[in-house]
């Protein structure tokens, strides 16, 4: 779908900018969401190919100690405290993973501007990932960076224009808008956009 083809469908410039923001804005979702997946396996994948690589490394290890059954317990008992340490921070390593993607993924569905910038004004410790997926305490933090920071929002408000020493049309530059006046003529309403 390209501007030709909906100008064919009789939309005007206008419209047809609305329809191809609101695409762009599908897809700027749907990139998001498959970045976040990507991230998340990227990261899973390298933490279990480390640890492969250093168990590895660690029965090489014991082979060569296993001389002595005392040693042997040590080291044994020693690699044990290592590799809980190890798994412990793998989690949490996973967990922020999973809580970026999500959190990566749901600011690509907002109207932000750019969900990159927006997630730098977010504070990260009041916001968790539930076990059913979903994200405890985002949607206030948007709704307040939303009033505090509304440059970061796309709200798709048009400001109407006037020019010096003219005066700003009567008629509602917003078909939805224009519609719920009583004396709304289609006809008119498109001529008024075709002329502006």
């Amino acid at each position: 779908m390209n501007t030709e083809d909906l100008k064919k469908l009789g939309l005007n410039d206008e419209q047809v900018k609305d329809v191809m923001a609101l695409k762009g804005e599908a897809i700027k979702a749907e990139q998001a969401k498959q970045q976040a997946t990507i991230d998340e396996i990227t990261a899973e994948r390298d933490s279990l190919n480390e640890q492969i690589a250093q168990r590895d490394t660690d029965i090489k290890a014991l082979k060569k100690a296993s001389g002595a059954n005392e040693e042997l317990s040590s080291k044994l008992s020693e690699l044990q405290t290592k590799y809980d340490a190890d798994t412990k921070a793998l989690s949490e390593t996973l967990a922020t993973t999973k809580l970026n993607s999500a959190i990566s993924e749901a600011l690509g569905k907002t109207s932000a501007r750019d969900p990159q910038d927006l997630k730098a004004f977010l504070n990260m410790d009041d916001i968790k990932l539930e076990e059913d997926g979903s994200i405890a305490g985002l949607n206030d933090q948007i709704k307040t960076l939303q009033e505090s920071k509304a440059y970061l929002f796309n709200e798709g408000t048009q400001a109407t224009y006037n020019p010096a020493g003219g005066s700003a049309s009567s008629q509602s530059t917003n078909l939805a808008e224009a519609m719920k006046s009583k004396d709304f003529n289609f006809t008119e309403f498109l001529q008024s956009q075709q002329g502006e």
